[in-house]
């Protein structure tokens, strides 16, 4: 079986897209931009600063990236607080892996204010850890976040596997080293070495870990 199991917040764990794409509709609305899906999809994954820099882009310097930060940050906090909406199958799949006594991490590019007001808003949680935006020098599409995850539960990264949704999160999974699962919801994502697509956390249990995992064992295997 794998060491840990980490898994993405925004879109992954949680189902916060609509939050971020609401809060930063209204906000460009309210700067006189009509935020798109096209725009949104933009934005996918984070991490913070590339969402406010296009942002400010769109609005052609009338706010700075660090003052759309603020705002969306703040905006985002009062969404979170208390009322967290999980993935379909997220949480029992992850009491799951706490029954089987296998360390669980969260690990994601929002900030840490943010990702403090998500676990405060979750009556059962089962991560040993998290890794937020701004806990590091570097988050996402780098793979430290995954990393330095990996260190505080004292485990091998590469015989880790990551949960993501995102491009964005998937460069960063990818580039860790671990076996990675995408649950892509907006995009398409093709599978490769080390890379398994599925639809939900509804479809998958502690078999599908087991086998990922000789995978993974074969597949470094042959890297060696």
């Amino acid at each position: 079986m794998f060491d840990a199991v980490l898994f993405d917040m925004d879109g992954l764990f949680i189902d916060s897209e609509p939050d971020w794409h609401d809060a930063e509709s209204e906000m460009m609305k309210a700067n006189g931009y009509a935020w798109s899906p096209e725009d949104q999809l933009q934005c996918l994954g984070g991490p913070l600063s590339r969402v406010t820099e296009y942002m400010a882009k769109c609005l052609k310097g009338a706010k700075t990236p660090e003052e759309l930060g603020v705002m969306i940050v703040d905006e985002m906090v009062r969404r979170m607080s208390g009322k967290v909406q999980l993935m379909p199958g997220s949480l029992g799949f992850s009491r799951t892996l706490a029954e089987a006594k296998i360390p669980q991490a969260l690990v994601s590019a929002s900030p840490r204010v943010i990702v403090d007001a998500v676990l405060s808003g979750m009556k059962d949680k089962y991560f040993a850890t998290s890794v937020a935006s701004g806990d590091i020098a570097r988050t996402k599409p780098f793979p430290d976040p995954y990393l330095h995850a990996a260190k505080l539960l004292g485990v091998d990264i590469e015989n880790c596997v990551i949960f993501e949704d995102s491009p964005t999160g998937l460069t960063a999974a990818r580039a860790s080293g671990a076996f990675v699962i995408a649950i892509p919801h907006y995009v398409t994502i093709t599978e490769e070495a080390r890379l398994k697509v599925v639809k939900s956390f509804q479809d998958i249990g502690l078999r599908d870990l087991e086998a990922w995992s000789e995978i993974n064992q074969r597949e470094l295997g042959r890297s060696l």
